[in-house]
């Protein structure tokens, strides 16, 4: 009545070939898991020396780039500083053994007096240009709105047709521009390039200065209304020399941008432009804001 309890045992036995067959197969797929694991990691590793030459390969080329720049404006200047000294002189003598007063514009030894001042100014400002590359910075903190409130009212002051016209807008909400580490002399200089040249171009309406923090950088707008540049010269505005062909009845060297974006990039920052003949031209400076 209480049943039959029966215990029922079934033994498997595997034959050992199977079992060194499968233990085999085990060791070779986890052969093959390391070696393409360690594969994958050499090739990691190649692929970021490879990138590292390649960026110090770069950066190299660069720095011979600009070594090569600094020694070509360091000649030029050499070159053309003594002669131009001469014609000026020579053309100062010849107007008053002439009888011609070259303050006053009048003649031909007047004509060379200007034209050899002009250049001499020229090569001034390319001396200027080699003297930032090198020059060591001297960081400072610096209140950006002021800096450019202060660049607003030298402009103003040095052109008073531009006062009444010219606007700084600083945005301030949600939050304000910090002070940043800059060299304030350079800073200045750059900011007082790009806001003579829109004053330079735009001989009527509206100039705004604008200035904003965006994603860890502050950014400064110099907006004008002026004549804009042509679509096929603005590749070349930041270069040394470089005028638009629509600019030519305008004095100027051409380098007043290039000291800008020179003095922005050795900031850590970025220039940009954005043109339309015709209607007006946006200036954008870029630097990095440190807290």
């Amino acid at each position: 009545m209480r049943g039959d309890q029966r215990k029922l045992e079934v033994v498997t036995a595997l034959p050992a070939a199977t079992v060194l067959t499968g233990l085999l197969l085990t060791a070779l797929l986890l052969c093959g898991c390391a070696w393409w694991a360690i594969r994958a990691r050499s090739r990691q590793r190649w692929e970021a020396q490879a990138a590292e030459r390649a960026r110090a390969a770069y950066a190299l080329a660069v720095k011979r780039e600009r070594e090569g720049h600094r020694r070509f404006l360091a000649r030029l200047d050499h070159e053309l500083k003594n002669p131009v000294t001469a014609i000026r002189a020579a053309a100062a003598s010849g107007g008053a053994q002439s009888g011609e007063r070259c303050a006053e514009g009048k003649g031909v030894w007047a004509v060379v007096d200007a034209q050899s001042a002009k250049l001499a100014g020229l090569v001034g400002d390319l001396r200027k240009l080699a003297e930032l590359e090198t020059r060591a910075l001297e960081y400072e903190t610096v209140d950006l709105a002021g800096v450019l409130k202060e660049a607003v009212a030298d402009l103003a002051h040095v052109r008073p047709d531009v006062s009444a016209r010219i606007s700084l807008s600083v945005i301030s909400v949600p939050w304000q521009v910090p002070p940043l580490q800059a060299d304030l002399d350079l800073l200045s200089l750059a900011l007082d390039n790009v806001l003579s040249n829109a004053a330079k171009y735009s001989d009527s309406g509206p100039i705004e200065v604008r200035l904003r923090e965006q994603d860890g950088w502050a950014v400064i707008e110099v907006a004008d209304s002026g004549r804009g540049v042509p679509q096929d010269d603005q590749p070349y505005v930041f270069a040394e020399l470089a005028r638009a062909n629509n600019v030519r009845d305008v004095p100027g060297s051409g380098i007043g941008l290039t000291l800008a974006a020179t003095v922005i990039r050795r900031h850590g920052g970025d220039v940009a432009l954005r043109s339309v003949e015709g209607a007006g031209t946006v200036v954008t400076l870029w630097l990095p804001v440190r807290v």
